[in-house]
């Protein structure tokens, strides 16, 4: 029972009310006011900025491990620091899992999602707060 809510949850759920969302915005939205260079302008940043948090979380638990070589951190947990996608925890412990059974990397990389979480609402605290003293 709880598997099958949980598994509801994760993609017929999340599915339905982006689908949802994505109707309801749409109905609001008129073209001319869409689809302008602007909103793609937005949209490139946004991939750029996805793959970038990936790849810098990466590295930066390499640079880590090169200061710290009797604790070593699997790199796999820095992606995890994306904190628009809760679900890259889950993705990243499947993808060590599936690299080695014994990979068990759930709990880091959850630590990891919410510090970048946290690190987005603070960072944006101090964007607004900027930007408030103008």
């Amino acid at each position: 029972m709880l598997e099958s809510l949980s598994k509801t949850a994760q993609n017929d759920l999340a599915n339905l009310i982006t689908l949802l969302l994505g109707i309801t915005i749409a109905a609001s939205m008129k073209a001319e006011q869409f689809v302008q260079f602007e909103t793609i302008m937005i949209m490139g940043l946004g991939l750029v900025a996805f793959v970038l948090d990936s790849m810098v979380g990466v590295i930066f638990v390499k640079i880590l491990n090169i200061f710290t070589p009797k604790n070593k951190i699997n790199p796999m947990v820095g992606a995890a620091g994306i904190s628009a996608f809760p679900m890259s925890s889950r993705v990243i412990e499947k993808m060590g899992q599936e690299a080695d059974p014994q990979n068990h990397l759930l709990m880091h990389a959850v630590a990891a999602n919410v510090s970048g979480q946290i690190a987005s609402v603070v960072a944006g605290g101090v964007v607004l707060q900027y930007f408030a003293n103008l």
